[in-house]
């Protein structure tokens, strides 16, 4: 068969790992008896909560705010909120909650330095643009599922156009943390045979041990010795049930300090010595 080439063999324009986690997007006409009373956001939401007609309070983690037609008020994850208004003149709102995951972040938002309160200048726009979505949402298309994410990118995009909130430093940071514990790992997975000191392998990623222990605790839930004592057990285990090296070797290239040791590590940690472990798993 003679060779061509592909027709779309070209760089790649555009390739994207995103999702939205939608949990509620609505208008709503206050009845006269209309209230939120106190309550907490979920701390990986963000809340949009836009005045349509008329007048309403909000309390947003002690501080009041007067909201009016126009106004935007954005709720974080974790804040504490009520609201309000007069029963003689029911507002009408726009709220909607949300995640964005994207890069491994299960809420980009939160990242994001927004101001309490938006004064949005053309609210019909604002208004337009969110009953775009609202119409996906209500489609029975076979297509429904892309016509509403294709519609809550749109909002979303149209939003964040607007109000153009910079990104925090505590993002930068926390990003700075995860890859430093990634690091870690890989530099621990590479030296499992070798003796592991926690001031070394701190060094390694250029932190001191106190802190290393600190953040390592924080992002895998496991102390760093921990960790390392279940990854050698992890690699044990693969090699008891795929290979047939003796239990010395074993504990040898797994990092342990003699077979005895390895194997009283072993029987606390799964119930059963590692001949009778490679003995069911074959």
């Amino acid at each position: 068969m003679t060779w061509l080439p592909y027709h779309h063999d070209w760089r790649l324009a555009h390739q994207s790992s995103i999702g939205l986690r939608l949990h509620w997007f609505d208008r709503y006409a206050g009845p006269p008896d209309w209230q939120v009373g106190p309550s907490r956001l979920a701390a990986d939401m963000v809340s949009f909560f836009f005045v349509e007609r008329n007048t309403c309070w909000a309390v947003v983690n002690g501080r009041k705010w007067n909201l009016r037609s126009g106004d935007l008020l954005v709720v974080m994850g974790g804040d504490e909120f009520s609201l309000g208004h007069n029963p003689l003149r029911p507002h009408v709102g726009l709220s909607a909650s949300l995640a964005f995951e994207q890069g491994g972040s299960a809420n980009t938002l939160l990242y994001r330095q927004f101001q309490r309160r938006y004064v949005w200048p053309d609210p019909e726009v604002y208004v337009a643009e969110f009953e775009k979505v609202r119409s996906a949402l209500a489609s029975s298309s076979s297509f429904r599922d892309l016509e509403i994410n294709g519609a809550l990118f749109h909002w979303l995009a149209f939003l964040l156009n607007r109000l153009r909130p910079p990104i925090g430093r505590a993002f930068t940071e926390e990003r700075g943390v995860v890859d430093k514990i990634l690091q870690a790992e890989t530099w621990a997975n590479a030296r499992l045979p070798e003796v592991i000191r926690l001031s070394e392998w701190a060094r390694a990623v250029g932190l001191n041990a106190v802190y290393f222990g600190r953040i390592f605790k924080r992002e895998t839930g496991l102390r760093p010795m921990e960790w390392l004592n279940q990854r050698r057990l992890q690699v044990a285990c693969q090699q008891l049930a795929s290979t047939s090296q003796t239990i010395t070797e074993i504990a040898e290239t797994s990092g342990f300090a003699s077979p005895y040791y390895f194997s009283r590590v072993f029987r606390q940690h799964f119930g059963q010595s590692p001949l009778r472990y490679r003995n069911t798993q074959r």
